[in-house]
């Protein structure tokens, strides 16, 4: 089953019934007893910050008018905001809001001092953000399959820009390169800003982007997609087909941003704080809030999200030591 299906088929499981969220909310009545911390490992402004102070003020009103505040701790990519939730009380009053790079940061940076399938529990999916493949305005292709041929007939020339080594774009690309057979060069940038303006600028050729990042040039012509890198086409983008519907079946790479605690948090208390996030998620201000910021909500049970997170871990194991990418 893809992830996406098994997504979907999980969001409708037990905690989305009434019986489920009973039950849930029976568990840990004494929660919360003092402001939740909620931890983005970057700094303000990027999507994972943007993301978390759009859903925590929805919690208050859940839990008694006790607040959810944003704790910024950016650093190793995430990583400082990740060790510092799993060195904290398993008692639910410290949560990460975890995009899906660390899946990816677990097989390259060395002595980071923390192990995702071992240090965090899941409580459950916030949101996804699609990604896509958006080329320069004057690269003469239109598809995967001019794009793959414009490859074939000069190996090595075309590259692709992203917001950093170990990146989801950078594995993105990575990814189409193994399954293509194409030999796309990175370009590595200091953050998402500057990919997109050396990608707008014709600095490189082609880009793995979240949409949300690069909607205004598309608009306006600067920028052209030519594929959506999901197992499904985004609705924003109804003509433009998926990587896989191009010709290369099991292509998949989303964007996900998760809601985890300390390993260890009790099972009724995970089970509590997940049924409140999927009642935020319902809320239609939020709702409105995440389609305005380029974000699809993905409610589902923590079960839901420790398989894509086992998923995910087994899929970059696989490219990261053909790319043998490391980070210090």
């Amino acid at each position: 089953m893809r992830r996406s299906e098994f997504l979907k088929a999980m969001g409708a499981g037990l905690l989305a019934t009434p019986a489920g969220l009973r039950q849930a909310a029976a568990q840990g009545q004494d929660f919360p007893s003092r402001s939740v911390r909620l931890v983005s490992g970057f700094a303000p402004g990027g999507g994972t910050d943007i993301l978390a102070r759009l859903v925590a003020p929805r919690f208050a009103e859940g839990w008694r008018g006790t607040g959810m505040v944003v704790e910024n701790r950016s650093g190793g990519s995430g990583t400082l905001g990740a060790i510092a939730v799993a060195r904290a009380p398993a008692d639910g009053h410290t949560l990460l809001l975890m995009p899906n790079s660390q899946t990816i940061l677990h097989h390259v940076q060395r002595n980071s001092g923390f192990d995702l399938p071992n240090d965090l529990a899941p409580v459950g999916m916030i949101a996804t953000s699609p990604l896509v493949l958006a080329v320069r305005a004057g690269l003469p292709v239109r598809s995967i399959a001019e794009l793959v041929a414009l490859d074939r007939a000069d190996p090595g020339r075309l590259n692709h820009g992203s917001a950093g080594s170990a990146t989801a774009p950078h594995m993105a690309g990575e990814l189409f390169n193994i399954m293509a057979g194409t030999r796309l060069a990175h370009v590595p940038y200091r953050g998402s800003g500057p990919a997109v303006t050396a990608l707008v600028s014709s600095e490189v050729d082609m880009s793995f982007n979240p949409y949300n990042s690069i909607e205004g040039f598309v608009r306006d012509g600067r920028l052209r997609v030519i594929a959506v890198l999901g197992a499904q086409r985004y609705a924003g983008l109804p003509d433009v087909p998926t990587v896989a519907e191009s010709g290369y079946p099991g292509y998949e790479v989303d964007l996900w941003y998760a809601l985890m605690a300390p390993a260890g948090t009790p099972a009724p208390l995970v089970a509590r704080i997940n049924a409140d996030l999927n009642r935020v998620l319902a809320e239609p201000a939020t709702a409105r809030g995440l389609a305005e910021r380029g974000f699809l909500p993905a409610p589902g049970p923590p079960g839901a999200l420790a398989a894509v997170i086992r998923a995910d871990l087994a899929r970059w194991k696989t490219v990261t030591d053909r790319i043998e990418v490391r980070l210090d």
